[in-house]
């Protein structure tokens, strides 16, 4: 278990409610990450990995209530999807609300949600009452940040904080599989 700085959660979910972008440890790399709700700071990721909204971005959360104002409210059933896969992370596509964010679900008709074990990850989403928006610490077409020191030598100016902390023990992104389907579009 990693010791969480509460100080330092709480100087991060200050900064994305003014739509800072931070760096934190995930399942596999380092993230990078805002609130849903800030498409300044969305747009900003979107920039820093030089990465086309059309691809679409994912939402981390520590609980299932966190990610349920962007599920379409008929489709809520499938969030029983979640007690599938325990130990594993695993990133699971669900149909969206269509008021959401086309910087967030790009070109897409479902958002990919993923419930983190990781405990910085929860500890963000607990402290900002909110799933964050989720993203690997790259530019795209370059390896994944798997370490503070590498997000700070690589990013640190176009970033507001790097939460540091252990990676989550995996050496592989999650898996993504489609709920509806349960078609696994990643293994």
């Amino acid at each position: 278990m990693s010791y969480i700085n509460d100080f330092h959660i709480h100087r991060a979910v200050q900064l994305m409610q003014q739509d800072g972008v931070i760096a934190y440890p995930t399942e596999a790399v380092f993230g990078l990450g805002c609130l849903p709700d800030s498409d300044q700071a969305i747009q900003r990721i979107l920039d820093i990995k030089n990465r086309p909204w059309h691809k679409g971005l994912i939402l981390v959360a520590s609980e299932i209530q966190q990610v349920e104002p962007f599920i379409d409210p008929e489709a809520l059933d499938l969030l029983a999807c979640f007690d599938q896969y325990s130990g594993q992370p695993v990133t699971w596509l669900l149909p969206r609300v269509d008021t959401m964010s086309p910087l967030i679900c790009g070109r897409h008709p479902k958002i990919a949600i993923r419930l983190s074990q990781n405990p910085h990850i929860r500890a963000l989403c607990d402290k900002a009452g909110s799933a964050i928006v989720s993203t690997s610490a790259n530019r795209a077409g370059q390896p994944e940040m798997k370490s503070p020191e590498m997000i700070r030598n690589h990013m640190m100016t176009q970033l507001d904080m790097v939460v540091a902390g252990p990676l989550g023990g995996y050496d592989r992104p999650s898996k993504i599989i489609d709920a509806q389907t349960q078609q696994v579009l990643r293994d």
